[in-house]
């Protein structure tokens, strides 16, 4: 996961046609009438093509929680990062927020396995369920919004890839794994602890995928360390300073936005790209 900004939306939503400020307004006299949360208003203004190619143009067509491409792997959903309909809090459901349904600020993409209720088998044997689904967790549950323009008093327990900077959260390490960033004081991020099992972060696939990810990253700055090490070593053959700075290109791709698992890419290089910047 990664931070990226988030550019105006689609006309549509931002300059609301006639059928977003109906379905608005449908919504909003369903759930005033609604007494409890078992029943859920059927949203169709975020399904609609325009917003899913919006999305995709902003984050790459990558999944906004654990940055994997979709397109090859599996299908997308069109995420609310505010559950709709409902949320669960606790082993209870109660009324969503349904006035963000067509909100473009709480629309992400997200493959199934982070945003669908999963069941998976990590490495010492435990069961565990993982998915977003419709968990919405918050710092203080008395502050939950009930109704429109609450939500700004939430504190959530959940990163918004458009919002938090998840290297302040989340640490990646070179086996694939991600745990919850520590403080000074060795006190977990609460809301990288969270994000990890909400998003299944951890699920053992996808450690597996960014372990080989993170394989090619070391590897390639072992090629960069060798190309340097020629410059020293014969300082006047510009063959290898091209050699250097078409590894140090190959290494510098893994930062782009648009490529998979750059939150990993950013934290396995740091430490060696600002030392080699001081060597040069």
């Amino acid at each position: 996961m990664i931070k990226l900004p988030r550019p105006p939306g689609p006309k549509q939503l931002l300059d609301p046609a006639k059928d977003v400020d109906q379905e608005r307004s449908e919504a909003l006299k369903f759930y005033q009438a609604l007494a409890d949360a078992k029943s859920e208003f059927t949203f169709k203004i975020y399904r609609q093509p325009y917003v899913k190619s919006a999305i995709e143009q902003i984050f790459s067509q990558k999944c906004a929680y654990c940055e994997t491409r979709y397109v090859v792997t599996q299908p997308v959903d069109v995420e609310h990062f505010r559950p709709k309909g409902a949320v669960k809090v606790g082993k209870k459901k109660r009324v969503g927020y349904y006035w963000l349904a067509s909100e473009w600020t709480n629309l992400l993409p997200s493959c199934i396995r982070c945003n669908r209720s999963n069941t998976y088998v990590l490495p010492n044997k435990k069961k565990i369920t993982m998915g977003k689904a419709n968990f919405f967790p918050l710092q203080d549950e008395t502050k939950r919004a009930s109704q429109p323009g609450e939500e700004s008093n939430e504190e959530p327990l959940l990163l918004n890839p458009c919002h938090d900077e998840p290297s302040e959260h989340l640490k990646f390490t070179e086996d694939g794994a991600v745990q919850p960033l520590m403080d000074s004081k060795g006190v977990p991020s609460a809301k990288g602890e969270k994000s990890i099992y909400v998003y299944a972060l951890c699920r053992p696939e996808l450690v597996e995928e960014r372990a080989k990810h993170a394989k090619s990253i070391l590897a390639q700055i072992k090629r960069v360390n060798r190309a340097l090490a020629n410059i020293e070593k014969y300082p006047n053959d510009p063959q290898f300073e091209e050699d250097f700075e078409r590894e140090l290109g190959v290494l510098e791709e893994f930062l782009k936005p648009e490529k998979q698992y750059v939150a990993l890419a950013r934290q396995l290089t740091a430490d060696f790209l600002q030392w080699l910047e001081k060597q040069r």
